[in-house]
């Protein structure tokens, strides 16, 4: 049995340029865990599902699923939900995160993270779909907030949407710092307005990744190169307010060899975690991320 993760557990994407290096050898000490999208392996088969078991015998992994549609329209995908069920199970998985968005319509999976509106009157309908997949997969579910381009009028502030979420559905927070940072450049929002709104005891873990700024103005999420001091700086604020969580270092595009990300993953663990384990010392359980609230 690996160790639980602990509130200074540091991480990387399971990535295929990767996987070839990680199941070989003896494990690295400068990663602590691993995340993967269930998608991606749950029908994996022959050399790779011995890749992947290998992987598993080495590091703990942490799920991050891509296609929920949790805040669709659609019937929920039970058989999905099964699948997915029964990869954690295999695994021994038991952090199942997901985004708080639209992945498919009537059509079919639409292949992107569709935003929804934050009304207050939709929170029931997101809070029932929630409870229902916790009940199928028998875990919590770690919701992320996800970068968006469009707003609705009327909108509820996005932190505040968040913890009245958790309220109605015992859902825990997977909080990106990139995703928040890019948000407020482009909306002209104060991050920490979000970051404050949040029950601290429900982060479980955090993102950080890279983003660039488009011709036209616009900050982009792009996970294609270094995660920027700006967002860094936000992780820290985020330690400060809530106390120090396990970071996941995200990149999909550009991805270099891994000794260079693993040499950004601790100049980033490094950096976040320097001040937070000033402030919040050794009262971090071993299973959950301490708080300061």
């Amino acid at each position: 049995m690996f160790q639980q993760l602990t509130s200074s557990s540091r991480g990387v994407g399971l990535r295929a340029p990767h996987v070839a290096e990680l199941c070989s050898g003896t494990r690295r000490e400068d990663i602590d865990f691993l995340e993967l999208a269930p998608e991606n392996w749950m029908d994996a088969g022959g050399r790779r599902r011995e890749r992947l078991d290998a992987i598993a015998s080495r590091y703990p992994l942490v799920a991050h699923g891509l296609s929920l549609s949790v805040a669709g329209v659609c019937p929920l995908d039970y058989g999905f939900l099964d699948s997915v069920k029964n990869f954690l199970d295999d695994y021994g998985i038991a952090v199942y995160s997901e985004h708080l968005c639209l992945t498919r319509d009537s059509q079919g999976y639409l292949y992107d993270l569709i935003p929804v509106p934050r009304h207050e009157r939709n929170l029931d309908y997101f809070a029932d779909r929630v409870r229902r997949v916790q009940d199928r997969l028998q875990r919590v579910l770690v919701l992320e907030n996800i970068t968006s381009y469009h707003s609705w009028a009327g909108e509820m502030q996005e932190g505040e949407f968040f913890a009245r979420l958790v309220e109605k559905s015992g859902c825990e927070l997977l909080l990106d710092a990139n995703n928040l940072y890019v948000n407020s450049k482009n909306r002209g929002l104060d991050p920490m307005e979000h970051v404050r709104s949040l029950p601290g005891r429900s982060i479980r873990y955090m993102h950080v990744a890279g983003h660039y700024l488009s011709e036209e103005g616009l900050y982009m999420d792009s996970h294609g190169c270094e995660v920027p001091e700006a967002v860094l700086s936000l992780a820290r604020a985020v330690f400060d307010h809530h106390g120090p969580r396990p970071v996941l270092l995200e990149r999909d595009n550009n991805i270099p060899s891994l000794n260079t990300l693993c040499a950004e993953l601790k100049y980033i663990h490094d950096s976040v975690h320097a001040r937070a384990e000033t402030l919040c010392p050794a009262a971090c359980s071993p299973k959950r991320a301490c708080t300061s609230n």
